[in-house]
């Protein structure tokens, strides 16, 4: 019996990495802004208010313009648990994870589900505040900023990553 549970273990482990990997490579996808049919609007641009962010306690009002899972497709009402889904191949779908992006540029993105993301809609009003950034990164390179992000229409809150390297990573 512990021989089963260690190998059911190690394989969701294994799905686990699997995901991971297929997520990095689908990165790209938020960067290109390509066509979904997720809630979607404009690409983020990057205005004065994100520029603000740039400093740990620092926040801003902004409107939430975009959700998606992290595969770029419409978030899930709610969370499933692995294997109750299947892609088109037929293969069981991890966690689809959660991307939000906002009018002024920001972005937050995370392998697991989020309930407060997953309750909000396009326009909503949301507060923003940099609760991390990392230091002593390469000219130009603003990655790995963690917001906290407070929808004001359902007092709702979540803490995300705007990406998923930190700065000077891959």
């Amino acid at each position: 019996m512990q021989v089963v549970c260690f190998w059911a273990q190690s394989m969701q482990v294994a799905f686990r990495l699997i995901a991971v990997l297929a997520t990095l490579v689908l990165v790209g996808a938020y960067s290109s802004q390509s066509t979904s049919t997720a809630q979607t609007a404009a690409p983020p641009q990057r205005t004065k208010a994100w520029k603000a962010l740039g400093r740990v306690g620092a926040c801003a009002e902004t409107t939430i313009t975009k959700i998606a899972d992290r595969f770029d497709e419409p978030l899930s009402p709610t969370p499933f648990k692995f294997g109750e889904k299947h892609d088109k191949d037929g293969e069981p779908i991890m966690d689809q994870g959660t991307y939000v992006q906002y009018q002024n540029g920001a972005e937050q993105i995370d392998a697991a589900w989020n309930a407060g993301v997953a309750h909000s809609k396009l326009g909503d009003p949301v507060r923003l505040c940099t609760v991390w950034k990392p230091k002593k990164c390469p000219p130009g390179d603003d990655r790995g900023r963690i917001y906290k992000a407070t929808n004001l229409r359902t007092n709702e809150t979540w803490q995300m990553s705007e990406s998923w390297h930190s700065c000077g990573g891959a």
